[in-house]
């Protein structure tokens, strides 16, 4: 492939996920990692929802989100997914609400509610 070439490919990916072709061009940062820890999960979930929006996956990838966002776990959150990975439980989410739902659930707040009332 041509060096020309491969300016048209970038411009075009850059066109697909709705970035502009000027001169500089901002350089997409991944989203981190999640280990587990509970005053991260929010923020890491909403750097994700950018992300998803950037690649243009708000809508039908699920399936995709969700095998995204298990390769991001790390310790505590990795030993969590684990069980699900070796089939010892049952997965309980077939969407990405679900899946989200189901790290709020092991990973959010251990009660929201107040901790949402102390801020």
């Amino acid at each position: 492939m041509t060096s020309k070439q491969k300016e048209q490919e970038t411009i075009r990916t850059e066109e697909e996920i709705g970035l502009s072709t000027g001169t500089r061009k901002p350089k997409i940062r991944e989203p981190s990692t999640f280990d587990g820890d509970r005053d991260n999960l929010r923020g890491w979930l909403a750097q994700l929802s950018v992300y998803f929006e950037i690649l243009g996956w708000e809508d039908n990838h699920d399936g995709d989100k969700i095998k995204y966002t298990t390769c991001l776990l790390r310790g505590d959150a990795m030993k969590w997914y684990t069980l699900y990975a070796e089939k010892v439980q049952a997965k309980s989410w077939t969407t990405w609400d679900e899946y989200q739902n189901e790290l709020r659930r092991q990973f959010g707040p251990v009660n929201a509610r107040d901790e949402a009332r102390a801020k």
